[in-house]
């Protein structure tokens, strides 16, 4: 009875009830609209930087961040691997090596970064595909390399041409060796490009005499992972001879960033909020005004306060339902459609990112999150609203109500 009595009151002035609706729906579209298109833009950069090559969480030996030397490697172990496949929200574990070391060709040398990696299991996190320019790309059983394309042009190598690398292997150890270039690769980043060289993870710890030891265990997450949550996982099933650390701590400038142009967003999606709110209490405001002489009818007849208060409840929870529902229903098939449709950069801004290993789209982010955080958001501001026609109603006298 009492919400079929709220329902009618909403549209004894439909013009009213309509502006407000279309006040909140505008809102809820926008605020989606403006959070899924930023989101979206900041998952795929973490993409590109983070979950395309260096992981969400990496585990190291302890102290390997602060002296990133083969000396710091540790060796993985069954026991290890069951310990970190345990930890929820872990999906794939990859193994890596990693050392400095100079490069030769001729009369040039340089210095690089070498990366024991297993190809085979790096195709879950990596596109390497996308990646290669020219050759082919490392088996488990190659015994050549992949090069960037910024060594391949200082050397002026091709497919076949061959590097010699001298350097310091484990514990003292003397790292010479040459190698056959089979792939040059473009990492989407210009310094990785200058410095990356990739060998089988086997032919790597045999150049650095650190038989079956490692430097990177990279942790791929699920869909939905919290990295935070499985580091904090990894941190207590790990003891004190193993570091734990997210690509936030590895890359604090990138989640700088990204937290600076975020909180641009936030401030836009305040100010609709803001002015929602005023909407509504503007029109809650009106609603109850009035009807000062109806509720002094009401309550002179018999009927309770409480169900008073109900049903102007009702009537503001119902006004904001349709505009939140509205603005989610529409918006949605928006976001989706440039979800699997990407936004592209004009040709010169996409050249540009490009450069600096960025892919040059936007697809939005279509998580569920967005609609349910920014509808509910609207949702409790309208409960809010409602208490200052409650707050009116409890303290309401009959007498002067009628006689206004």
């Amino acid at each position: 009875m009492l919400l079929k009595l709220a329902w009618r009151n909403i549209w004894r002035n439909r013009k009213r009830s309509l502006i407000t609706i279309l006040a909140i729906f505008i809102a809820v579209f926008l605020a989606i609209v403006m959070r899924s298109l930023q989101l979206g833009m900041y998952d795929n950069m973490i993409g590109n930087v983070v979950s395309s090559f260096s992981g969400y969480v990496q585990v190291h030996s302890a102290g390997y961040w602060d002296e990133k030397v083969v000396d710091n490697s540790f060796v993985l172990d069954q026991e290890l691997v069951e310990k970190v496949s345990a930890v929820e929200g872990v999906k794939n574990t990859l193994q890596r090596i990693q050392s400095g070391s100079l490069a030769s060709n001729e009369d040039l040398s340089k210095f690089v970064f070498i990366t024991g990696i297993e190809p085979e299991n790096e195709k879950l996190l990596t596109n390497w595909e996308k990646r290669l320019i020219e050759g082919e790309l490392l088996t488990n059983e190659s015994k050549t390399i992949n090069i960037g394309k910024g060594i391949a042009k200082y050397f002026s190598l091709k497919i076949g041409d061959t590097l010699v690398f001298i350097g310091q292997g484990y514990h003292g150890m003397q790292a010479v060796g040459a190698y056959p270039i089979s792939g040059i690769l473009d990492m989407k980043n210009p310094t990785l490009n200058n410095i990356s060289v990739f060998m089988t993870l086997p032919m790597s710890q045999e150049f650095l005499s650190a038989e079956n030891n490692i430097t990177h265990l990279i942790i791929d997450k699920k869909k939905y992972g919290d990295e935070r949550a499985i580091a904090e996982g990894l941190s207590a099933a790990l003891d004190e001879n193993y570091e734990v650390m997210t690509w936030q701590e590895m890359m604090p400038e990138l989640e700088q960033t990204i937290q600076a142009d975020s909180a641009g967003g936030l401030i836009m999606v305040f100010i609709l909020y803001m002015i929602i709110t005023f909407g509504i209490f503007g029109t809650v405001l009106m609603m109850t005004q009035e009807r000062q002489y109806e509720f002094g009818v009401m309550v002179s007849i018999g009927m309770k306060k409480l169900k008073l208060i109900i049903t102007m409840v009702y009537e503001t929870v119902f006004l904001t339902s349709i505009g939140v529902l509205a603005g989610v229903l529409i918006s949605r098939p928006l976001v989706l459609y440039f979800h699997y449709n990407p936004m592209k950069f004009p040709e010169e801004q996409a050249r540009v990112m490009e450069e600096f290993g960025f892919e040059a789209i936007i697809p939005w982010m279509s998580s569920y999150d967005i609609p349910l955080t920014h509808g509910l958001i609207i949702f409790c501001i309208s409960v809010v609203i409602s208490l200052y026609p409650a707050i009116n109603i409890l303290y309401l006298n009959p007498i002067k109500a009628m006689k206004r």
